[in-house]
C-alpha cells in the first residue's frame, strides 16, 4: 500500500518541487530537469504508421487531408505516378482546355512561395505531387472577363462567392497565375485572416487612430516584386517625390519603389500606398488585384487598442489602404479588382455581410395589392461590389476529377459511371466534399 503522507512529507522536507503533467501530479526527484511532456493531439491519428519512420505523419482534420506518400507502406500504397500535366499560363488558358487538369505556372508559385497556398490546396498538392487543378468553364469565364478589362477596368470591384469548398480560392489563384504569366502587375494575397487574427505584430501609429503591420506589409511588397518584377520595370513613376530620406525621380520605375519598401520595412506602408495610387492610375500595364478572404476587411479583428477595445479591420492601415478598391472609392484604369469570400472561420465573416451575400430567396406574392406594398417587400441588399457566384461541379467535371484521382492512385477502384454519379450526388457537386469523399481512408 502506498503511503502518500510519508512521501509528501519527505518531499516537503527536501524541498523537492512538484511537476504537473496533464491531470497527474508527480514528484520530480531527478537531479536533471525532466523532459517536457507533449500533449497528445487527438486530431492526429497514428494508425497504420510505423513508429521508426521519419517524416510527416498523416494529418486529417475535417475535409483537409495531408499525406506524405514517401512514408507510406509499399505493401498497401503505390508510389505517385509521374504524369505529364500541361502548365497553366496565358498561352494555355484557352476554351479548348476547359475540363482538363493543369498545373499552376511554376514561376508564379516560386514568386508567392510554397508556403503561401490558399486554404487546403497546399495539402492537396502534396498528395498529388504537383500543383494540379481542374481548369473549369468558370475559370475560362474569369480569364475572358479579365482580358476584356485589360483595355479599361470597371468602376466596381467583383467578389467570388459560393459555398465553403466550392473552389473560390482555387479560381482566384488560377486567374492570378494566368495574369502574372501574361506580363500584368499582380497584387495577390492568398490569405488575409492572418492580418486580423492577432497572430502578427502590430503597433499604434503616431497622431492617428490607425495601427501599422510592418511585417505583413513588407511581405506583401515582396510578393508583388517576385511575381511582377518585369512588369513593374515597364512603368515609370512619372513624378518625383520623397519617402522618408529617399528621393525618387520621375525616371524611377515601380520596381524601384517596391524595392525601396522591401529594404526599408519602417516605410512599408508609405511605399504600398504610393504604389497603389500609381499602379491603379497608370495605363501602360494591366493590373490584377486578387485578395482572398476579403470578408475580413469588414470584420472585428482580434487586435485591441490602448483602451483594450476591439479593433475593427478598418483601423489597420494595411486594410485601410486596400479597402477603397472594394468599396467603390477607387478603381484601376486597366485591369480588375477581384476578391473571394471565405466561410471557413465564421468569426471573420460579419453577419450583416453574410446576409447581403446570401439573401433569402424572394418569393413573389400572387396578390397584386400585397405585391405593391413596400412594407411587405424585402429590399434588395446593396453592396459596393459585384458578386460572381461559383457554381457546383458538373457531371463531366466530376468525371475528369475522378479519373485524375484514379491515375494518381488516390482512387483504387475502377472509375465507372455509377461510381462518379454516386460521389457527385453525395458531394452535391462540391469539389472539396468530392475530394474528401475519396480520401476518407487515406
Amino acid at each position: 500500500m502506498l503511503r502518500t503522507g510519508r512521501i509528501f512529507q519527505s518531499a516537503t522536507a527536501a524541498r523537492v518541487p512538484l511537476r504537473t503533467t496533464g491531470r497527474v501530479r508527480m514528484l520530480n526527484t531527478s537531479p536533471t530537469p525532466a523532459k517536457q511532456v507533449v500533449k497528445t493531439d487527438r486530431m492526429r491519428s497514428t494508425a497504420f504508421i510505423r513508429k521508426d519512420l521519419l517524416g510527416e505523419k498523416h494529418v486529417r482534420s475535417g475535409t483537409a487531408t495531408s499525406v506524405n506518400m514517401a512514408n507510406a507502406n509499399p505493401i498497401y500504397y503505390e508510389k505517385q505516378p509521374k504524369l505529364h500535366v500541361e502548365a497553366l499560363n496565358a498561352r494555355t488558358a484557352i476554351t479548348e482546355h476547359a475540363g482538363k487538369i493543369m498545373q499552376i505556372d511554376s514561376n508564379f508559385l516560386q514568386g508567392i512561395g510554397k508556403e503561401h497556398y490558399p486554404g487546403y490546396l497546399g495539402n492537396d498538392f502534396k498528395l498529388f505531387g504537383m500543383p494540379a487543378l481542374l481548369y473549369r468553364k468558370c475559370t475560362q469565364d474569369l480569364v475572358d472577363q479579365f482580358n476584356a478589362y485589360k483595355e479599361q477596368g470597371p468602376k466596381r470591384a467583383s467578389v467570388l462567392n459560393g459555398k465553403n469548398g466550392i473552389g473560390k480560392s482555387a479560381e482566384l489563384m488560377k486567374l492570378a497565375s494566368v495574369a502574372a504569366s501574361s506580363g500584368c502587375i499582380v497584387i495577390y494575397a492568398h490569405s488575409t485572416v492572418s492580418w486580423v487574427n492577432s497572430s502578427r505584430p502590430y503597433a499604434p501609429q503616431s497622431h492617428s487612430d490607425q495601427f501599422t503591420q510592418l511585417e505583413i506589409t513588407s511581405g506583401l511588397l515582396r510578393s508583388i516584386d517576385a511575381v511582377s518584377r518585369d512588369a513593374l520595370k515597364k512603368v515609370p513613376l512619372g513624378k518625383a517625390f520623397a519617402i522618408g530620406k529617399r528621393n525618387l525621380s520621375e525616371e524611377h520605375t515601380l520596381a524601384d519603389l517596391v524595392s525601396f519598401g522591401i529594404h526599408t520595412p519602417a516605410l512599408a506602408h508609405d511605399v504600398l500606398e504610393h504604389f497603389l495610387d500609381l499602379a491603379s492610375t497608370q495605363t501602360q500595364v494591366p493590373v490584377l488585384m486578387a485578395i482572398d478572404e476579403v470578408n475580413t476587411f469588414w470584420c472585428s479583428t482580434l487586435y485591441r487598442d490602448q483602451q483594450d477595445q476591439i479593433l475593427p479591420a478598418g483601423r489597420l492601415r494595411l486594410i485601410r489602404s486596400l479597402l477603397p478598391f472594394f468599396e467603390g472609392q477607387k478603381s484601376v484604369a486597366k485591369g480588375w479588382v477581384l476578391g473571394a469570400t471565405s466561410y471557413v472561420n465564421p468569426r471573420f465573416m460579419p453577419k450583416d455581410l453574410n446576409k447581403k451575400l446570401n439573401p433569402p430567396p424572394a418569393v413573389p406574392l400572387a396578390n397584386p395589392e400585397l405585391a405593391s406594398n413596400p412594407k411587405l417587400l424585402a429590399s434588395q441588399p446593396s453592396l459596393p461590389f459585384d458578386i460572381i457566384k461559383i457554381s457546383e461541379l458538373t457531371a463531366v467535371e466530376a468525371w475528369v476529377l475522378m479519373h485524375f484521382y484514379h491515375r494518381m492512385n488516390i482512387v483504387s477502384a475502377p472509375v465507372t459511371k455509377d461510381l462518379v454519379a454516386k460521389k457527385w450526388m453525395m458531394s452535391s457537386g462540391n469539389p472539396r466534399q468530392l475530394f474528401a469523399g475519396v480520401t476518407t481512408f487515406i
